[in-house]
């Protein structure tokens, strides 16, 4: 009897969803997958989706545009620096969006992966700066040392899961302090306006990271991807006139 009111009910559902009722995909209960455990509900699981969909729409524009403009107005190297930094926000972006989408049987392998795009994105939007606005020894030594510590840093992400956060601290304090040893001919180089770009990004970074330190808080962390997204797209503008000057 319970079945036959159940099917009764569900069948009474399908034909006013097919008469034209307006279909609501956080209330629908026949969605397959249930919401990962950092999500609270479907409408969280939706809205951060959002954010990371329209991110990578973002991103992949954007990429195009800044190789469109340095096969235009560019050389090579300007190019070769504008494609590593559209491979770099591209991963971390794809990355995030594989690991907060997953099942959830696979997410603790794909966030370390999650967390080794970060270290790739970081240097590769470092590339434009140290590659064509910096020569010589500072050219090269930057250079190897962003892709060195960043390299290092994902591959202990992927295979040194039990790093304290203490030690990761310095690691992220070490990578994003190491432009400040050549602002001096970055300023020269560029000018300031680049410069205020990037450390706006960073600033919106960091109050994303304290929205998404709020557990309490719903849709934290559609928020703090909001803030990435945002963050990368100040980024971005930064990048563009590295890339053309």
């Amino acid at each position: 009897m319970r079945r036959s009111r159940r099917s009764t009910g569900r069948a009474a559902s399908t034909a006013r969803t097919s008469a034209g009722a307006r279909w609501n995909p956080v209330t629908d209960e026949s969605l397959p997958l249930e919401p990962p455990s950092h999500y609270r509900d479907r409408a969280e699981r939706l809205a951060d989706l959002i954010v990371h969909l329209t991110g990578l729409a973002l991103a992949l524009v954007g990429g195009g545009m800044l190789l469109g403009l340095a096969i235009g107005f560019g050389d090579a190297g300007s190019l070769t620096a504008a494609a590593i930094y559209a491979v770099g926000l591209l991963t971390m972006l794809g990355l995030s969006t594989a690991y907060n989408f997953a099942a959830a049987r696979y997410q603790p392998l794909l966030r370390r992966f999650d967390h080794a795009g970060i270290f790739l994105m970081i240097a590769g939007s470092y590339t434009p700066f140290t590659t064509q606005h910096l020569t010589g020894a500072w050219a090269w030594g930057m250079t190897s040392a962003v892709w060195g510590i960043a390299v290092f840093a994902a591959l202990a992400k992927l295979f040194l899961p039990g790093l304290g956060k203490g030690f990761w601290i310095v690691v992220y304090l070490a990578l994003g302090w190491l432009m400040v040893i050549a602002i001096q001919p970055i300023l020269k180089s560029l000018g300031l306006a680049p410069l205020i770009l990037m450390a706006i990004g960073g600033v919106l970074y960091s109050v994303g990271v304290v929205f998404y330190a709020n557990k309490a808080m719903r849709f934290r962390r559609a928020i703090w991807h909001g803030h990435v997204v945002v963050a990368a797209a100040v980024h971005w503008a930064a990048v563009l006139l590295a890339v053309l000057k």
